[in-house]
């Protein structure tokens, strides 16, 4: 039987590296809140594909594997789908031991330059912006915060980054400071089934 076809098909070259108009849909129709769902990835994920591959060359397959999920989260919540399709077919190949995963890592880092060039074009068109200070929300109970994350994850609202860490108090009083932890650094991550999954556990536990 064949192993996962590392190659895009070919319409995948075609496609853009980001499809805005998904993001912004998937966000709600929030496009300022794309637009820092989009400088964030560009800050944070330049480095995904080499630190992959280095994990996997060191043999620690479990960190490769955490790091292509994240960035295949990542990759999906700005709607750049070549570059969640790539990072998916390396994530299964990471699972199988598939001996043709170096090729599919050097692609993988084909298309998040890709994504990163149309990012970085778009930053040097937008004007400088003085950051604002963010709006005050009500402050939360736990209970009340984690509904309401909760349902801002199920929704795949990316409002959700923004409240882990408004509402991070209030958040660590109900589930405790490493649970905290762990459900922040998957939304960090734009993990949001993870950190739903988490969540919907703890729930079901007591």
């Amino acid at each position: 039987m064949d192993s996962p076809d590392q190659r895009p098909p070919p319409a995948a070259l075609d496609d853009p590296a980001v499809n805005h108009a998904g993001g912004i849909a998937r966000l709600m129709g929030d496009g300022n809140l794309f637009g820092r769902v989009l400088a964030r990835f560009r800050n944070e994920y330049r480095q995904a594909a080499a630190g992959i591959r280095t994990a996997h060359d060191q043999g620690d397959t479990v960190l490769a594997l955490r790091l292509v999920h994240t960035l295949k989260g990542a990759a999906g919540m700005i709607e750049a789908v070549p570059l969640r399709r790539q990072a998916d077919v390396v994530e299964r190949m990471l699972h199988t031991n598939d001996g043709g995963v170096h090729g599919s890592l050097v692609r993988l880092q084909d298309e998040l330059e890709r994504v990163l060039r149309e990012l970085d074009a778009l930053a040097s068109t937008l004007p400088e912006r003085r950051s604002a200070a963010p709006a005050k929300r009500p402050a939360q109970t736990g209970h009340d915060a984690v509904g309401r994350l909760m349902t801002l994850l199920d929704e795949g609202n990316g409002d959700a980054v923004d409240l882990v860490r408004e509402a991070a108090d209030a958040l660590a009083a109900q589930l405790g400071e490493d649970d905290y932890r762990r459900v922040a650094d998957l939304v960090d991550g734009f993990d949001f089934d993870g950190a739903l999954a988490l969540l919907r556990g703890r729930a079901e536990g007591g």
